[in-house]
C-alpha cells in the first residue's frame, strides 16, 4: 500500500489543529502556522485568505469525516458520537471557544448536526432519497440540538453525554420525523416532548 504525501493544504490544516491543541487560537500566526510544514506564507495565502479560512476548513474537514463514520441506523447514537468528537478534542475546541473564533465552534457543531439529521432521514421507508425537508420545524429541532452541545461544552462537560441525551431527548425514530415535519402522525398517539427542553434554546 503507497502512502500518499499530504497536500499543502491538508499539511497546513494539520499545523494549525496542532498548534490549536496546545495554544490559544488568537495567539497563532501565519507565520508559526508554516514554521511547522515545508511550506511558506506564500503557499498558504494560496490556498486561504487567512488563519480563520484555514481554521474553518480544518473543521469543515472534521464534520465531513464525523459524517462518514457515522452508522444512520440510530440518530441518538450519530448525535452522541458528535459529543464524543468534541469530548476527544477538548482541548482544541476549548481554545477555539475561548478566542476570536468562538463562532466557528458554534458552526462546526450545527454543520455536524445537520449532516446527521440529513443522514438520518435521507431515504424514505421505501429506500428512496429525500432530499427536501420543512425549513421551520427542521431548524428549530436543529438549533436546539446544536444549543444542548453547546451548553455541554461551555458549562465543563459536567454531564455525561448519554445521560444528557436520555434525560432530553427521548425521541425514537418516527417521532423524529413529527417533529421535524418530514412525517405526518396524530399527534394524541404519539408520545412526543411538548416542547425542546430549555437548555436547547436557540443560538
Amino acid at each position: 500500500m503507497i502512502l500518499m504525501e499530504p497536500t499543502a493544504k491538508q499539511a497546513l490544516s494539520t499545523s494549525l489543529e496542532k498548534l490549536v491543541t496546545n495554544m490559544s487560537f488568537d495567539d497563532i500566526s501565519v507565520k508559526l502556522i508554516v514554521s511547522k510544514t515545508t511550506f511558506n506564507r506564500q503557499t498558504f495565502y494560496y490556498h486561504f485568505q487567512d488563519k480563520f479560512d484555514c481554521l474553518q476548513y480544518t473543521l469543515e474537514q472534521l464534520s465531513q469525516r464525523l459524517a462518514a463514520e457515522m452508522i444512520y441506523s440510530d440518530w441518538r447514537k450519530c448525535y452522541l458520537k458528535i459529543f464524543n468528537v468534541i469530548a476527544q478534542r477538548r482541548t482544541f475546541m476549548g481554545h477555539i471557544v475561548d478566542s476570536q473564533a468562538y463562532s466557528m465552534f458554534t458552526d462546526f457543531v450545527l454543520q455536524s448536526v445537520d449532516a446527521m439529521l440529513q443522514g438520518v432521514l435521507a431515504r424514505t421507508p421505501q429506500g428512496e432519497v429525500q432530499t427536501n425537508f420543512p425549513q421551520k420545524p427542521w431548524k428549530l429541532f436543529e438549533y436546539g440540538l446544536q444549543g444542548i452541545i453547546i451548553d455541554w461544552f461551555t458549562e465543563g462537560l459536567r454531564k455525561e453525554p448519554e445521560e444528557l441525551v436520555d434525560e432530553l431527548l427521548d425521541v425514537d425514530i418516527s417521532q423524529l420525523k413529527v417533529l421535524l415535519g418530514t412525517q405526518k402522525q396524530n399527534l394524541q398517539r404519539q408520545n412526543l416532548p411538548r416542547q425542546l427542553p430549555a437548555t436547547a434554546r436557540l443560538r
